[in-house]
């Protein structure tokens, strides 16, 4: 089966070592199935108090400046779509059929999103109604790719 082309963007670096290792594992097991470019971009230091919209606005356009041309976007959401594993794994075979070239993961730092980015995308997911460190939201989005392709195939993983 060919590999779909995936791009995960993200703001920021994990800054502990076992979310690295986490994302390491999982980006491993996920380029079994995928051709995947992770981009990271920058996260930008507030620079005035009060200015988070500066910083989302910057963070924002660097990300716009690194997605591939005519890709299928899912902006990573709190307010975004929950789903279960398995509705997921149906979705991103459903995207990967699409007609774009390719699917892109917009995933922000600890502010998130800008507003307009969301609104941009073609799909908005969450991962969880909780919040957690963008590192982790990470691991857990590669960890989720990963369980998706292993169900479209009838493979172990997902018990």
């Amino acid at each position: 089966m060919k590999k779909i082309p995936l791009t995960l963007i993200f703001v920021g670096r994990a800054s502990d070592s076992f979310i690295r290792e986490g994302c390491r594992l999982y980006e491993e097991r996920v380029r079994r199935y995928a051709e995947l470019r992770l981009v990271s971009i920058p996260e930008e230091r507030v620079p005035v108090k009060g200015r988070k919209e500066y910083l989302l606005r910057q963070e924002g356009r660097r990300i716009r400046e690194n997605l591939p041309p005519g890709a299928f976007t899912v902006a990573m959401d709190e307010k975004g779509k929950v789903m279960t594993s398995e509705a997921f794994a149906r979705s991103l075979d459903l995207w990967s059929r699409s007609g774009s070239r390719e699917i892109a993961f917009i995933l922000g730092g600890p502010y998130g999103l800008e507003d307009s980015l969301k609104e941009e995308a073609d799909f908005p997911l969450s991962l969880s109604a909780m919040t957690l460190t963008h590192g982790l939201a990470r691991m857990l989005l590669l960890e989720q790719v990963y369980r998706a392709f292993s169900l479209l195939r009838g493979e172990p993983y997902h018990k």
